[in-house]
């Protein structure tokens, strides 16, 4: 193993503890948030046109926005898992191989997953906070922002270089095979 690739085993270790923890913070942090903030949910980029009373919220509401914050951070949650599968293979010196390359494409992927993130919210979010409300107060709001163009742009990029990566790490072995 090369000097860089140390480098880059010893720098994997921690990041693939620092996703492990994000894995395990974000969903009961989420939940935390609506239970001692629902206030603020009006605040949230995808419903704060909608004017929403979110200060005094139902029990089936609270349960409805949990379940719609969670369901929107799935691909969020997908990517992380996969990103810290990829730096435990770096942190186990599977750097250059087809299976990191296959990881990364999965990110790639949750990535452009990511992009419907704010749509899906908006829609979900609105429809639990309203939840309560009589029939023609309810709210259904349809957000589309430039972030989720990025996530889209970022996604396709990181699966072009993942598909490079692949293809490098595939003629590596094959290379490897005729030595």
């Amino acid at each position: 193993m090369t000097a860089d690739q140390t480098s880059i085993t010893r720098l994997a270790r921690p990041m693939s503890w620092v996703l492990t923890g994000s894995l395990w913070l974000l969903p009961p942090l989420l939940v935390l948030f609506v239970l001692l903030f629902p206030g603020m949910l009006g605040n949230h980029p995808a419903i704060a046109s909608s004017h929403i009373d979110t200060a005094h919220l139902s029990a089936t509401a609270v349960a409805a926005v949990i379940a719609a914050l969670l369901i929107a951070s799935a691909p969020t949650i997908w990517g992380l898992w996969e990103l810290k599968r990829l730096f435990e293979g770096y942190a186990d010196g599977a750097i250059f191989t087809v299976g990191a390359a296959r990881r990364l494409r999965r990110c790639g992927f949750a990535m452009l997953a990511s992009a419907a993130k704010t749509g899906v919210a908006a829609v979900l979010l609105s429809l639990a906070l309203s939840i309560d409300l009589p029939e023609g107060h309810r709210v259904l709001a349809v957000t589309l922002s430039s972030d989720d163009l990025a996530w889209l742009l970022v996604g396709g990029i990181l699966l072009v270089i993942a598909r490079v990566m692949e293809e490098a790490a595939r003629l590596a072995e094959e290379n490897a095979a005729f030595v």
